[in-house]
């Protein structure tokens, strides 16, 4: 599937799923369920691919821009759950091996190492170091990419480094499945969103003040 497909189909998996109960989970969670969603494809420079590569990786910078401007301009709480369960040291080995991983997953096949299970506990392992409140967020997005994958013709290599790899071969991964999906899961997002406990939260307080 596409990239902006793989990023919107692992927000909605992860709001879906977890149903995040405050704030700063609503958009930490579903920023990392969203790069959870796209990383696996940071392989296609393997085959020839460059720009879309550049794309994933301005959607990764833009996924954490999006989350610091949301905490440093409307204080939504997020270093501060960050730092409450976990500390610098903890960051910076999470950080240094999770892209160690992503620099090894670029330089093999693609779908391959990066549509593997192995990567999808690795990553995500790494993640929960580094902020474990949004670790299974990231791991949703992930699997969702995994998932998805499969119902085109390449195959996966699910069980990396030994089996040929998986595949169902339902559907191309730039046709209309494509598009339903994207389509289906922005609708799914803003619903989920939308009708957020955090959301509702904020929405009773301004009912109430207006009646007042």
């Amino acid at each position: 599937m596409l990239g902006k497909t793989h990023f919107s189909v692992g927000m909605a998996a992860g709001l879906a799923i977890c149903r995040p109960q405050s704030i700063e989970m609503l958009v930490a969670g579903t920023a990392l369920a969203g790069f959870g969603g796209i990383i696996s494809d940071i392989d296609v420079g393997t085959s020839g691919a460059y720009n879309k590569v550049e794309r994933i990786i301005g959607l990764a910078m833009g996924t954490i821009l999006g989350i610091v401007i949301a905490d440093v301009f409307f204080h939504v709480g997020i270093y501060n759950r960050l730092m409450a369960d976990s500390n610098i040291v903890r960051i910076i080995t999470g950080i240094s091996v999770f892209l160690g991983i992503c620099i090894f997953g670029m330089k093999q096949p693609h779908r391959s190492f990066m549509h593997s299970i192995v990567a999808l506990f690795g990553l995500s392992f790494f993640v929960y170091m580094i902020f474990p409140d949004v670790a299974t967020y990231f791991g949703i997005g992930f699997a969702s990419h995994i998932v998805i994958d499969a119902l085109n013709g390449k195959r996966e290599k699910l069980f990396w480094p030994v089996g040929k790899g998986f595949t169902l071969r339902l559907c191309s991964s730039d046709g209309i499945v494509n598009n339903l999906l994207f389509h289906i899961s922005n609708l799914l997002i803003l619903i989920l969103i939308l009708t957020s406990r955090p959301v509702l939260f904020v929405l009773h307080n301004i009912i109430g003040l207006l009646q007042r």
